[in-house]
């Protein structure tokens, strides 16, 4: 019985360290790939790059997940893009014409916002998933730690006086 605990202790184990490497690269991934969505500027290729490597790491964890990653990122470089054109246009109208170009402006910041949004609230969702897996793993860990210290106690009993 005692051998039947060690396996599984280690295979609970193995999970662990195997959910924690998993979870560190995709830390280490959105920490690439947040700064370029902040930042509304053009991906370089640097960025871009890590972004593909963060879509195709998603897709082996959740290839829907990395899918509705994918439309909401296309989403809002469409969004981006789209202001930049409205704020060009802006911006070369004179101050007579400005007036006539602050309504599609305004409706292209509006349509930033609402895809910076919906990509911020996906990075949420997903965050507050994996603190749930890591909080039922600390769980799963405090009890084999507890099951293990009552195995002690009785092996130390045998050993006894």
């Amino acid at each position: 019985m005692r051998r039947s605990n060690a396996s599984a202790s280690e295979s609970v184990y193995d999970a662990a360290v195997n959910l924690r490497r998993a979870l560190a690269i995709g830390a280490l991934l959105l920490s690439a790939v947040i700064p370029s969505i902040v930042d509304a500027q053009a991906p370089t290729a640097q960025e871009a790059e890590r972004e593909r490597e963060f879509v195709e790491a998603l897709r082996r964890e959740d290839p829907a997940e990395a899918d509705r990653f994918v439309a909401l990122s296309d989403a809002r470089a469409k969004a981006v893009a789209e202001l930049r054109r409205a704020e060009s246009q802006y911006n070369a109208a004179g101050s007579e014409l400005r007036s006539a170009f602050t309504a599609p402006l305004r409706s292209a910041q509006r349509k930033y916002a609402e895809a910076s949004l919906a990509l911020l609230d996906f990075f949420d969702a997903r965050d507050r998933r994996v603190l749930a897996r890591y909080q039922q793993e600390i769980e799963h860990v405090r009890k084999l730690l507890e099951d293990r210290g009552k195995t002690r106690a009785d092996l130390q009993k045998l050993l006894g006086p």
